[in-house]
């Protein structure tokens, strides 16, 4: 009988796949984009949705006063939100508006402008300029007929009003629009040959000179105060000596140069320039998504901070302003003025102590690519923080552009015997700053940004402004 023995069966090895053949000389890379990819333009913001003609509320559809919620506090409305958000761009960018905005800058904003390469003189905007003249000749009403006419002041007439235009606004460098302007002006009513008799540009210019600096440079002695002219104030401060005093005796000291402006006249000329079309006058929220496929849920969008204007702090400000009691009888929208001031020392020599302390102010309607470009005339000088004297006790904060007149030491010797100590100083210090923002937000000022500005801005439509300070970029003076 046989016996058979089982075992493990026999199987075949498996043979490995060969190797992928490996090209001879240089390695493999991998292929980087090239710059005409990295460097792509940016894709346009996606047009606004046109809202169905039920969709256009009023006032008072839109809020409800507050004796529909006696919950909400007096002066407070609520306000019922309607979100419109955009489509998608080519980058995944979408926006999203708390309400339908009256005016979209992005429709009259074109690659040019925000391209820092130089235009053809053909073509250059006459638009950005940031004069004096600026939607025409402001509105004065007549004494005799009690009509609201054109004041062509400080000028006799419209044909000298109108050769003074084209003459010092629109581009430095005249272009054919601006003949064509200039034929616009020459081919018009307003334009008469015989006002013409005795024409003197230097005489008018310098007459037009005088009239920003405050003074009466009109025949018949009515002349409006200027829009944005300096002026120069004396600042007084209180200094301790360290004894007792009532609020009638305190000792004072008086430092005079601060050379400002008024901040609701600058407000009103920047809103009301034409440069002024770029700005948004209603917050938004820029968000991004990841574009994906039909069969899976959106992600949630992410939030991007690139403007003021889409800031959750400018939103905020706009969301209190809409929920606050409008001004009586007023039915104007209401916009959120986006102040940003700068004020830092500037040395204006390099061998000697010779500085300044200037105080600029840009607008954060304005969009960051346009307010960077010094060519657009973005920035505002608003004051010039008093000259100062070298320091008063030794040598090493010379450079201390915030230091108090030489004639203080006089004043405080002859006020407690003794010289100023390093801690008075800084008080002093402290207080001539305080002091100088308390003269530069005047009553004029509290009052806009209580109660607003009305401003025809440059799509020809009346809004209401209020000034709303968001930043402000300072070191500290006092040290």
């Amino acid at each position: 009988m046989e016996q058979h023995l089982s075992g493990p069966a026999h199987t075949e090895p498996q043979l490995s796949p060969p190797p992928e053949p490996v090209p001879e000389g240089r390695g493999q890379r991998s292929k980087r984009p090239t710059w005409k990819i990295l460097q792509q333009a940016p894709a346009a913001p996606s047009p606004l949705p046109i809202p169905p003609p039920n969709d256009n509320l009023n006032d008072d559809e839109e809020t409800r006063s507050n004796d529909s919620d006696e919950s909400l506090p007096s002066g407070i409305r609520q306000v019922v939100w309607k979100t419109i958000r955009t489509a998608c761009n080519s980058f995944g960018l979408f926006r999203e508006y708390p309400s339908l905005p009256s005016h979209n800058p992005d429709d009259t904003i074109s690659p040019q402008d925000l391209s820092d390469a130089p235009l053809p003189l053909a073509t250059n905007d006459p638009g950005l300029s940031n004069t004096a003249f600026r939607n025409g000749p402001p509105l004065a009403k007549d004494p005799a007929s009690g009509k609201e006419a054109p004041s062509y002041l400080p000028f006799k007439n419209s044909t000298t009003y109108g050769l003074m235009d084209w003459m010092w606004s629109g581009s430095a460098m005249k272009s054919i629009g601006e003949v064509t302007r200039l034929v616009d002006f020459l081919k018009s009513d307003e334009f008469n040959k015989e006002d013409l008799k005795g024409f003197d540009l230097r005489s008018e210019t310098a007459k037009y000179d005088k009239f920003l600096e405050g003074r009466d440079a009109s025949e018949d002695g009515v002349s409006p105060s200027p829009r944005d002219g300096w002026k120069e104030s004396d600042i007084t401060i209180e200094v301790p000596d360290g004894k007792p005093h009532t609020a009638n005796d305190i000792p004072t000291f008086t430092v005079s140069g601060l050379h400002h402006r008024s901040f609701v006249e600058v407000l009103k000329s920047a809103v009301a320039d034409v440069s002024a079309r770029s700005w948004h006058y209603i917050p938004f929220k820029s968000l991004w998504s990841t574009p994906t496929s039909s069969d899976q849920p959106p992600p949630l969008p992410q939030h991007v901070y690139d403007e003021i204007f889409s800031s959750d702090a400018m939103f905020e400000a706009h969301r209190k302003l809409q929920e606050q009691s409008p001004e009586p009888g007023c039915t104007l929208e209401r916009v959120v003025l986006s102040l940003m001031f700068w004020s830092d020392s500037t040395h204006l020599a390099n061998f000697g102590t010779m500085s300044l302390w200037p105080l600029y102010l840009f607008f954060g309607n304005q969009s960051k690519w346009t307010r960077g470009k010094p060519r657009t005339d973005s920035c505002h000088h608003m004051a010039y923080i008093p000259k100062v004297g070298h320091n008063l006790q030794n040598k090493s904060q010379a450079n201390n552009p915030q230091q108090l007149p030489d004639s203080f030491h006089d004043f405080y010797v002859g006020l407690t015997g003794d010289g100023p100590s390093a801690d008075v100083l800084t008080h002093c210090r402290r207080a001539l700053m305080h002091a100088i923002w308390h003269c530069l937000l005047d009553a004029e000022f509290l009052h806009a940004y209580e109660h607003g500005i009305v401003i025809m801005c440059p799509d020809g439509i009346l809004r209401r402004f209020y000034p709303r300070i968001f930043t402000y970029s300072a070191d500290y003076p006092e040290k």
